[in-house]
């Protein structure tokens, strides 16, 4: 186990403000429609506190769970309220909760595969299984982020798109949350986005792993998979007007230059539009077996450099609040050499995230694996986010741990 550099870490829970309660420790307004903003992080004492939060357009809140006070006696109760789901399952420490939430991320992925295998084999699939994979991983998300952000970092190279297809749909239902979306809304998301690609198993292996550009004729094959997602889709029970829209629509552009059917501007729903987003950060920062990912603050530039054509910019905006300047499971270089893997966000300091240190640059050695909060030294700061592949570093064993 990796020594701990720091105090016990907060637990940051994204609800909506109609779940705000007396005791909370409010961090960080995450939406909102007026122009609020907290001077410093506070508890709610009283509940007229919450009225003006209300009244002033808040709709969203970041709470710090380890810092919120309740009278012991309810704080089952309160911990119930926050949920919109009527089970939540009982509170487990934090070590056990990350083991819940890899053998979640597992059994989705198992599902999926499953699913992918069936349809290939002309075989309608139950849709039950997987909204019950979908609301364990939205809670998994709620009280794990950081743990399901880690997992969604470590993919094996040969399942591309598998493991690309869950990141996309985990990284929606994330998103959505922190835009206020409710918890239907953020299922319907996250299933959208794990069947978004279904239609590529009718798309040629030669042509799907090509290790290299394709040829125009292999382009306009590869584009094929929209329709066939659609096709497929829409013969399917359960599959929700959000899921189908997703898998239809997620390579439109704004400015109509995408495809299939080359819709534009307002043609696009926001939930198109998010799709648009994590799909292109999630294919810029995997890595494929002829190519590495990039670090996402790279991916972060090409997004920003495509709003108003391809990606709309408010959202690009907000996806990269969502994901913090520095995402978790990126490498950051701090100016003493030392590198470090993100593994837990700061809200109120994103430049200051936690990490686990595990190598050194200037006597170009891995270290012992240590965690620090960035926020408690002064003297430790980020110069840049790095490829792992330029240090001969796998990430994977450090964010798996």
């Amino acid at each position: 186990m990796p020594s701990r550099m720091t105090s016990p870490k907060a637990d940051i829970r994204t609800i909506n403000i109609d779940a705000l309660k007396e005791g909370m420790f409010v961090v960080s307004i995450t939406s909102q429609t007026g122009k609020t903003s907290i001077a410093q992080s506070g508890r709610i004492t009283q509940s007229k506190q919450v009225t003006v939060l209300k009244n002033k357009g808040v709709k969203v809140v970041n709470v710090d769970w380890s810092r919120s006070v309740f009278a012991e006696q309810d704080s089952e109760q309160k911990s119930t309220e926050i949920s919109s789901s009527s089970s939540k399952p009982k509170k487990r420490s934090g070590e056990s909760e990350k083991q819940a939430a890899k053998k979640l991320f597992n059994e989705a992925k198992s599902l999926q595969t499953k699913y992918f295998k069936q349809l290939q084999q002309g075989e309608p699939i139950d849709i039950e299984p997987m909204e019950k994979a979908a609301e364990g991983l939205i809670d998994s998300l709620e009280n794990q982020s950081n743990a399901m952000l880690c997992l969604a970092k470590i993919r094996a190279k040969d399942k591309y798109l598998m493991e690309h297809s869950l990141n996309v749909g985990m990284l929606l239902a994330y998103f959505g949350r922190s835009l206020g979306m409710n918890r239907t809304k953020q299922k319907q998301l996250l299933m959208g986005g794990m069947l978004h690609d279904i239609g590529k198993i009718n798309t040629p292996d030669e042509i799907l792993h090509k290790p290299g550009r394709l040829t125009d004729d292999e382009f306009v094959i590869m584009r094929e998979h929209v329709v066939h997602s659609h096709n497929i889709l829409k013969e399917q029970e359960g599959i929700s007007k959000i899921m189908l829209e997703i898998a239809s629509n997620h390579h439109e552009r704004l400015d109509g230059l995408g495809y299939p059917n080359q819709l534009k501007g307002d043609e696009l729903s926001a939930y198109t539009r998010m799709a648009n987003i994590v799909d292109c950060y999630d294919a810029l920062t995997a890595d494929r077996v002829y190519k590495s990912g990039m670090p996402p603050t790279a991916a972060f530039r090409i997004l920003l450099s495509g709003v108003g054509t391809q990606f709309d910019k408010a959202l690009v905006e907000k996806f990269i609040r969502c994901m913090g300047v520095y995402p978790v499971g990126t490498l950051v270089k701090l100016k003493s050499g030392k590198l470090g893997v993100v593994v837990e966000r700061n809200e109120l300091k994103p430049l200051q995230p936690v990490i686990k240190q595990v190598f050194n640059t200037l006597t170009n050695t891995h270290t012992e694996v240590k965690l620090v909060d960035l926020s408690k030294y002064a003297h430790e700061e980020i110069e840049s986010a790095v490829s792992a592949r330029d240090y001969g570093i796998s990430l994977d064993r450090y964010l798996s741990e």
